[in-house]
């Protein structure tokens, strides 16, 4: 795959799912209070509405999950495995990869979200915290219907839009491209993450050193 089939398959999408979650601030604000994270240590003293739940997260929820699935096996097939069906198979290889994956995190207006923080291989398998709670929605819905709920459902998207990113850099650098997608998000924000491109808006780049020694050297030897 190459970086502008990435954007028109995976890109795209991921930014109609993101404007889908922002549109449900007009109902619900996004306030979280202390209940953000995944994190046995952390005393929650104000959970806001980090716990509401709907019909619409139960869709999105979905949605998300499922793109997360489908982003996986992309990733996994790009690292050479075509073969990764399961969430226990592509921990194996993502996190091989890019150990660092559990610590990234993501700035969402005041907060810095760390969806993958418990994902593991090692020394046993454990997923990410909001994808056994997305499955337990999908097949036992009457039980687990507040588990589609503001916390779960916004770092789903938060886990979505770190792989994405991880996956173009790759790409990027792999093929010597671009190594950002084509459009910035309108809600999170990568958090000590380096790239040698940075997009500003839709197919709008922050020329770069490169770009001006390039240009540079075309004109002197005009």
């Amino acid at each position: 795959m190459n970086r502008d089939k990435f954007c028109c398959l995976h890109w795209s999408y991921y930014l109609v799912l993101e404007k889908d979650f922002l549109d449900v601030e007009r109902y619900i604000s996004f306030d979280f209070g202390d209940n953000y994270l995944y994190d046995s240590d952390h005393t929650v003293a104000d959970y806001a509405n980090s716990t509401t739940f709907s019909n619409e997260f139960v869709k999105q929820y979905q949605a998300i999950c499922s793109e997360v699935d489908v982003i996986l096996k992309t990733i996994c097939k790009e690292l050479g495995n075509t073969s990764a069906d399961s969430m226990p198979d592509y921990t194996n290889l993502v996190l091989n990869q890019w150990s660092n994956l559990p610590n990234q995190k993501v700035r969402m207006n005041a907060i810095e979200l760390q969806p993958f923080k418990n994902w593991s291989s090692n020394p046993t398998f454990k997923s990410p915290d909001w994808w056994s709670p997305y499955n337990r929605v999908k097949h036992e819905r009457i039980d687990n219907f507040r588990n589609a709920n503001l916390k779960n459902v916004a770092n789903a998207l938060a886990g979505l839009y770190i792989l994405e990113l991880y996956l173009v850099k790759f790409i990027g650098n792999r093929d010597r491209d671009l190594d950002v997608p084509n459009d910035i998000s309108k809600l999170f924000e990568l958090i000590d993450f380096q790239t040698n491109n940075t997009v500003v808006g839709h197919e709008s780049y922050l020329v770069t050193s490169q770009d001006i020694t390039t240009l540079f050297e075309a004109y002197s030897n005009e």
